[in-house]
């Protein structure tokens, strides 16, 4: 699938639909041999088998497993708690927003606790909904015991990871995209460009950035200590160099003075050299092996003891903050309009803080779950209308609906929640209790949930995102610091290699989080001026993580002169020292250059020469200090603005 080339959305969409199926079948098998089954029953297991897919990502079966277990006993004694309340509905409503705290809160501790704090919230949620009595319990246990079974059964072996195959699909793909845009460049370079032509590349860069998103999730991660280096490694340095030499094509390509004859022929250069790099990534791809792809599974990080003081101002604990206003601010408004439905309002506002890291990615996600709520509403209607009285067609679209929900789940929050929205509106329909009013109820509370997020992201501990976009670009500059530090280490003798690989790997983490933090600039009301620098200033990361690679791996091996490389390392770490964060995203520079003036046959240059690589970064680094400077005191914001 062309727009999914590592099959991870698919893989992900199945799980889901099948877990539910194998579920939701058990479950009426279970019902039809006469063991009475609770509404909380079904309840819990279809929300257990959508958060055991997708809240549960221990890299190893086994750390699964035991998170799967930790989970469903979380969750049973969250739905044990509803019941044994259920006398004082107002406690179990309160008993919401503890949830709500505890989820967030537990996100400090890792993948695995994340895990727990969501099953451990959706079934307040469904404790919240159904009011389950303390009858009910077994066959809610018996329910979870069946939904943690078909989710292992589906995950471990009817659609398992296959990391290789997944990762020669994957840059497959990559390869497909970069051909895309090389024959379109090509295209419009013989033909003339028109804006249809520019709308059509940018289109296909778009769809290679997405591949390359895809590769990275799929590279294994650090090596264990002492250990050799994956053969991965040099896969990820062909994807830098591929990636790069694809930027200098559109950017020669689409500069103003792209029609001269000189621009041309350096325009066929480096077209010339991306196929060459084409071929090298194939050959790479051909070359890996299951054991390139292994690596040792981190240990759980130590928690840090907080203080007093200190326990207010971490960001876990900050967010929890957060979310559990937002919570009690959608449960008075929802409440307000419906006392029986003011938990869907509660529940928008608990996601709308899923993954954010800023108020201006609080408001687009909110934004985004409110407008596919809407949408998905009157398509809901439409279909809900024709498909009434028609129990296989009406359930077939509901398998069909909850596939595609969680295929654009990692592509667009937004169409999410409309395949969602539709999918509810045909199940009220087949349990006979659809109504428009019921609908556009739901709308109403989605609204108010998305209005509680948003309100509370921007007056209760607001993160602007120029601040996180700061926060991240100030992180990748410190581990830049430290890979041109263990190079020096390695010169000395007292490095290895284990420790480049593994900081230019973080590197590479510290590279997405910029893009992930930077997302909301620019897509608020954009201008002009703000896009084309926060594209630059994206551009700007890319080049010095291309050439760090490119350092790292030539400092591995033996360096032909090493002094001189030890005097450009102690360059590039004074520019680092000396760089300003606010100064990669002025919007008065101009686009970076990968490396100082060479000739016109720099570009063909292929072998890893560490001296030019850290004059590269160096380069790069001096065009921001040699740039006008900000006014004293400026911050990110005033040269990117704030989302």
């Amino acid at each position: 699938m062309a727009s999914d080339p590592g099959f991870v959305r698919l893989r992900l969409a199945s799980r889901v639909t099948l877990t539910g199926l194998l579920v939701l079948g058990a479950l009426m098998l279970i019902y039809a041999l006469g063991v009475a089954l609770p509404p909380a029953a079904f309840s819990a297991g279809l929300l257990f088998a959508i958060q055991g897919v997708v809240a549960i990502r221990e890299t190893s079966a086994s750390g699964r497993l035991h998170t799967r277990l930790l989970a469903g006993a979380a969750g049973f004694a969250m739905l044990a708690l509803c019941a044994l309340l259920q006398p004082h509905p107002r406690v179990v409503d309160g008993l919401f927003l503890v949830a709500a705290f505890t989820a967030v809160f537990m996100r400090r501790w890792g993948q695995r606790w994340t895990a727990v704090g969501m099953f451990a919230f959706m079934a307040s949620f469904g404790g919240a909904y159904f009011r389950p009595s303390p009858t009910d319990l077994p066959g809610i246990l018996l329910a979870i015991l069946v939904t943690g079974a078909a989710a292992h059964l589906v995950r471990e072996i009817l659609v398992p990871d296959r990391p290789l195959a997944d990762l020669r699909r994957a840059l497959a793909g990559v390869d497909h995209r970069v051909g895309r845009v090389a024959a379109l460049v090509g295209e419009a370079a013989r033909l003339g460009w028109t804006a249809r032509r520019e709308r059509r590349v940018r289109a296909a860069h778009r769809g290679v950035r997405d591949a390359l998103g895809v590769v990275e999730t799929l590279l294994p991660d650090e090596p264990q200590r002492g250990t050799s280096l994956p053969g991965a490694a040099p896969l990820a340095i062909e994807l830098f160099d591929l990636n790069l030499a694809l930027e200098s094509v559109l950017g020669q390509a689409l500069e103003p003075a792209g029609n001269s004859d000189k621009a041309r022929q350096h325009l066929s250069i480096s077209l010339r050299r991306l196929a060459g790099l084409r071929r090298r990534l194939r050959k790479a791809s051909a070359a890996l092996t299951e054991a390139d792809l292994t690596s040792a599974a981190a240990s759980p990080a130590a928690s840090t003891p907080t203080t007093a003081a200190s326990i207010w101002q971490d960001e876990p604990t900050r967010l929890a903050i957060q979310v559990t206003l937002a919570c009690a601010l959608a449960m008075a408004g929802g409440m307000w309009l419906s006392v029986d439905r003011w938990f869907w309002a509660v529940l928008t506002a608990f996601l709308v803080f899923t993954n954010v890291q800023s108020r201006g990615d609080t408001a687009l996600r909110g934004l985004n779950r409110a407008g596919g709520t809407a949408v998905g509403i009157a398509a809901g209607m439409v279909l809900a209308t024709l498909m009434h009285g028609q129990f296989g067609p009406s359930l077939a679209l509901c398998v069909l609906f909850t596939f595609l929900a969680f295929f654009f789940l990692q592509v667009s929050y937004g169409t999410m929640t409309f395949f969602l929205t539709v999918t509810l509106s045909l199940v009220y329909g087949l349990l006979g209790n659809f109504s428009p009013e019921l609908l556009v109820l739901r709308l109403e509370e989605t609204l108010i949930g998305t209005a509680s997020g948003i309100l509370v992201s921007f007056l209760i501990f607001p993160q602007r995102t120029s601040d996180a976009a700061g926060r991240a670009v100030t992180a990748f500059l410190t581990d830049l610091d430290r890979l041109l530090q263990a190079i020096e280490e390695r010169l000395d003798g007292h490095g290895s290699e284990w420790r480049i690989y593994a900081v230019s790997r973080a590197l590479d983490r510290r590279h997405a989080a910029i893009l992930v933090a930077s997302r909301p600039l620019g897509r608020t009301w954009p201008s002009g001026a703000r896009q084309r620098s926060v594209r630059i200033g994206r551009l700007r990361f890319a080049v010095i993580a291309h050439w760090a690679h490119r350092l790292a791996a030539a400092s591995i091996g033996p360096v032909a002169n090493a002094e001189g490389l030890r005097r450009e390392l102690l360059r590039c770490r004074a520019a680092v020292a000396e760089v300003s964060v606010p100064a990669f995203f002025e919007r008065n520079a101009s686009l970076p250059r990968s490396v100082p003036d060479q000739g016109d046959n720099a570009a063909a240059r292929d072998e890893l020469d560490p001296i030019l690589a850290a004059r590269a970064i160096a380069h790069t680094l001096a065009q921001l200090l040699t740039s006008e400077p900000p006014d004293a005191g400026a911050k990110l914001a005033e040269s990117t603005g704030s989302a």
